[in-house]
């Protein structure tokens, strides 16, 4: 009799699954991806040179919050345009990307670097998570195409192409000096190389005309690692409507900083929430749709919110998504299915070329 009055319990719906359960199960079934973060400046200078405290990002964290991937960025802040500054920069890259490596070494019972698709999946099949690298700031590349190559063989596979200020390839979106008007013929050049090599192209601090410029010259989709939405928040860092519908129409996929600074106004930005987050969220899903919004924290470099402050907090916004309304299906493509698209067409040209 208890038997059956179980199978009644099931089959009619009365057992539902808890909201943690489901959690739980989504993170052991999907591809949990973070398109930024800004370790390397912690681990470059941990008494705090650039105010950075460290803190918000570990493997053992990515861990705890169920993160199976994230992009650990070698961070360049720009200076002059000349050989000098871009022998600088290239050695400062080096080092960050050095540190991340042994920072990999180091820890290589929880993760280790990743360089594709598939040993991200190999990694997570082991138990482990991956570090993928990145490159905030293409200034390292000076105007020398041939570091493209060089960069893709030390393991980089994403790029974004400004900070804030203007470089050799294109111009920042918090200077009003419009050194190109949008990319340079460089910086055209660095984007069709990234595309052949198979580097995903981040257009996060790109000034408007030239993340509308990149979108129509890059031959595969392209990001941005962590923004925000200029309707919701207007600021210059934050994409407009515009910017939005020329990323997806091109396939690519917005990723939502959790930034306090990028998502809300007010003085008081330590009481920024993951309300705010959802409703930058929702406005990108309105306007251009589910396939088009994934999550870059841009912790370490100023992310953090209420209710999700570092990596090991992950879960909870799981659980908002789930609050919210959000099927499982929705949950798995803005949590790294949407990136993962992205990913894969960038690996499959750069494959066609060669």
């Amino acid at each position: 009799m208890a038997l059956l009055l179980l199978v009644t319990l099931f089959s009619t719906g009365c057992a539902e699954e808890t909201v943690d359960a489901r959690v739980a199960r989504l993170h052991k079934k999907m591809f949990t991806i973070d398109t930024h973060n800004d370790f390397s400046m912690w681990l470059a200078t941990p008494d705090g040179d650039f105010g950075v405290k460290g803190g918000q990002v570990s493997f053992q964290q990515m861990h705890d919050g169920g993160l199976d991937a994230a992009f650990f960025a070698a961070y360049q802040d720009q200076g002059p345009i000349d050989t000098e500054f871009h022998r600088f920069a290239r050695e400062y890259a080096d080092t960050l990307i050095l540190l991340l490596k042994q920072y990999a070494e180091q820890n290589s019972e929880l993760g280790a670097i990743a360089t594709s698709i598939k040993e991200m999946k190999a990694l997570k099949k082991a138990g482990k998570v991956s570090l993928f690298l990145s490159i905030e700031n293409a200034c390292c590349l000076g105007d020398s195409l041939p570091l493209v190559r060089y960069y893709y063989d030390q393991g980089v596979r994403m790029i974004g192409l400004t900070h804030n200020g203007n470089n050799a390839i294109a111009d920042a979106g918090t200077t009003k000096v419009k050194l190109h008007g949008g990319l340079s013929d460089f910086g055209k050049e660095a984007i069709a190389e990234m595309n052949r090599l198979g580097i995903v192209i981040d257009l996060s601090h790109a000034s408007r005309d030239a993340t509308l410029q990149a979108v129509r010259v890059s031959k595969t989709p392209i990001i941005a690692s962590h923004s925000c939405v200029f309707a919701v928040r207007e600021l210059s860092r934050n994409l407009t409507d515009e910017e939005i519908l020329a990323i997806a129409e091109n396939g690519g996929v917005i990723h939502l900083a959790l930034d306090a600074w990028l998502l809300r106004y007010g003085p008081d930005y330590s009481a920024a929430s993951l309300d705010d987050f959802m409703k930058h969220l929702r406005y990108i899903i309105d306007l251009v749709g589910i396939d088009h919004v994934g999550v870059g924290s841009d912790f370490d470099g100023g992310g953090g919110l209420i209710g999700c402050k570092d990596m090991s907090e992950y879960h909870n916004l799981t659980q908002r998504l789930i609050e919210d309304g959000f099927s499982d299906e929705d949950i798995i493509k803005i949590w790294g299915g949407n990136f993962l698209r992205v990913f894969e067409q960038v690996e499959r040209y750069a494959k066609e070329q060669r």
